[in-house]
């Protein structure tokens, strides 16, 4: 009897045990281990060298995304696909087929990732799951062996550097597993809300255009590679926005746009919000129409708000990314040469911002105050766990937010590799002397009392990068044709979407059509005075890795920029180039 009993608690404890081992070992995963260690032992072309380096990602992501317009729904579409990405290297980390262009090459290999990925059967078809997995490995190693030997010729052709950073980091292998379920969306319940958000604008008759879309995404992501990182999370991420445009008598386009994001829908604001912000919208529109334009500008810029981290996270936060040129062949030297963006790389150890200044990225941030934090994560795209970096210290740049993509002086990765390169997750800057927020705006008084001068700017309002493309989805020919010749082809700079003319006796003056002329790195050395209270803006990220990234995600990562009011010594303000259109021979058709 004893025997019997003991026999019922062993079986008894397995099952116990077993829910746990099949949340880890889902069919997904158990694909990608089987068919990566199989590539491993036998993938080999006679006289080629073997892969030294392969990564599997599989992201199961469903997708809806509905659009409202005076009322009405005009889209309201939904999808789910099921994708696999693969990074096959060989050589070795010191120097391999990645980061490498040439004019031999199929364009299509140009993007150097974007070949190998397949869709993946929704359903958890184990079989036919390891034939795509199969397909696309075979396909990424016959292109890295292709590679490999152009780089090599091309590396015979120029001087070695010494000191020629590798192509490829060493990372201690880490986990993340976390429990993962199958997606499921509720942007059907916002149905209602964004047709009463939408119907804010028809009430406004002249507000020609407006736009208001909501976008959700939620899924799980796996990865998996040879070195024994492994990852298992969930993945998800929202976006609402609202855009409207409008003309002024004179044909000056005039646009505005909100948007926000976040993990999921209850980080968006409230729908009652959202419907104030829509109808605050429309009324500023409609005033700016009278208001007069703004004149061109150089001199001291107040950025109150919203309008600060909104300029920094264009000009400012990309400087402080590790971003290094592919090498390539030909006339393709020069091109990826030409494609770098420009960074602090060399700046480290020197003064980029004012001494009372510090920056650092801090993806463990998962609230501000009340509020959450969009740009927090746990684990980068190549399966880094996050870290928290200090970049600036006392106004001296300390380092570079890093991939695996190694350069001069910054060896390793500290966790920032996002959609095909090193992306900010959560860009915090403060001052050690920051003012009280309310009184900012005397001592800018004050600045320009000063200097003699008649007037200075307020800035309240800067659209992102991510705001141009919402502008442009409300259809209306004035911010399409913005958005694809950057504003008639002369604007330079972030667009101003909402500013006043700041008189010496502080009476301000609201005045339109104003964008931002080419940030320079060392105005960022001029800041004047910061408040100490911060705000803080986040957004999809459009930018990627650069030329022949390598990307293993497809969703755009988000970001967070926390930042203060900032008093800039000197900034330049333009009038607006844009394109004047007529305005409509005939008025809007009257609401019934």
């Amino acid at each position: 009897m004893r025997r019997v009993c003991l026999i019922v608690l062993v079986l008894a404890a397995g099952l116990l045990v077993q829910p746990a081992t099949n949340a880890q070992q889902s069919p997904v995963l158990q694909a990608m281990q089987e068919e990566m260690k199989r590539a491993m032992d036998g993938l080999r072309l006679k006289n080629e060298p073997a892969p030294y380096y392969i990564a599997y990602a599989v992201e199961d992501v469903a997708t809806a995304e509905i659009r409202a317009k005076l009322g009405t729904v005009v889209a309201d579409d939904s999808d789910r696909v099921r994708t696999f990405r693969v990074d096959v290297r060989v050589g070795d980390y010191a120097f391999d087929s990645s980061r490498f262009l040439s004019f031999d090459r199929d364009p299509g290999e140009l993007a150097s990732f974007g070949a190998y990925g397949l869709r993946m059967p929704l359903d958890d078809d184990y079989t036919m799951m390891r034939r795509q997995m199969w397909l696309a490995t075979d396909g990424a190693y016959k292109r890295a062996v292709q590679t490999l030997s152009r780089k090599k010729a091309a590396a015979q052709s120029k001087t070695a550097d010494p000191d020629e950073a590798p192509d490829f980091s060493r990372e201690p292998a880490s986990e993340r597993v976390l429990a993962v379920t199958a997606p499921a969306l509720g942007a059907k319940g916002w149905l209602e809300d964004l047709r009463k958000i939408s119907a804010v604008f028809a009430s406004y008759p002249d507000v020609y255009g407006s736009d208001v879309s909501l976008l959700e995404s939620r899924g799980s992501r796996y990865f998996l590679n040879s070195e024994g990182f492994k990852v298992v999370e969930p993945t998800g991420q929202v976006s609402i926005s609202i855009s409207a445009s409008t003309q002024a008598g004179d044909g000056m386009p005039l646009r505005d746009v909100f948007s926000a994001v976040g993990k999921s829908l209850a980080d968006l604001p409230a729908p009652t919000e959202l419907v104030a912000r829509a109808t605050d919208m429309a009324r500023q529109l409609t005033a700016a129409r009278a208001v007069p334009i703004g004149d061109d500008f150089t001199g001291p810029v107040l950025l109150e708000g919203q309008a600060a981290p909104a300029l920094l996270a264009q000009s400012l936060v990309p400087l402080f990314l590790s971003q290094r040129a592919p090498d390539a062949d030909g006339m393709m030297a020069s091109f990826a040469r030409q494609s770098a963006t420009p960074t602090f790389l060399t700046r480290i150890g020197s003064r980029v911002l004012p001494e009372s200044f510090s920056a650092s990225d801090t993806p463990s941030l998962q609230r501000f105050g009340q509020a959450p934090v969009p740009g927090a994560y746990g684990v980068d795209d190549e399966g880094v766990p996050a870290k928290d970096v200090k970049l600036v210290q006392d106004g001296k740049l300390l380092t570079l937010l890093t991939s695996r993509t190694p350069q001069k002086g910054l060896p390793t990765s500290n966790g920032h590799a996002r959609w095909g390169g090193a992306q900010p997750g959560v860009f915090q800057v403060e001052s050690a002397r920051g003012l009280p927020a309310a009184d900012m705006k005397a001592k800018y008084v004050q600045m320009l009392k000063e200097q003699g001068r008649p007037y200075g700017y307020i800035v309240r309002e800067v659209a992102g990068v991510a705001d141009l493309t919402a502008l442009a989805m409300d259809e209306d020919p004035m911010a399409i044709i913005a958005m694809l010749t950057g504003s008639g082809g002369t604007r330079s700079g972030p667009l101003i979407l909402r500013a006043v003319k700041v008189l010496p006796d502080g009476t301000e003056q609201p005045v339109r059509g104003l964008n931002f002329a080419a940030i320079q790195p060392m105005t960022y050395r001029l800041i004047a005075e910061a408040s100490r209270e911060r705000t803080i803006y986040s957004f999809r990220s459009t930018s990627s890795g650069g030329m022949g990234a390598t990307t293993m995600s497809s969703m755009p990562p988000l970001v967070s920029v926390i930042a203060p009011s900032l008093i800039f010594e000197e900034l330049e303000i333009q009038r607006s180039r844009d394109t004047p259109l007529k305005p409509p021979v005939v008025p809007p058709p009257a609401r019934k």
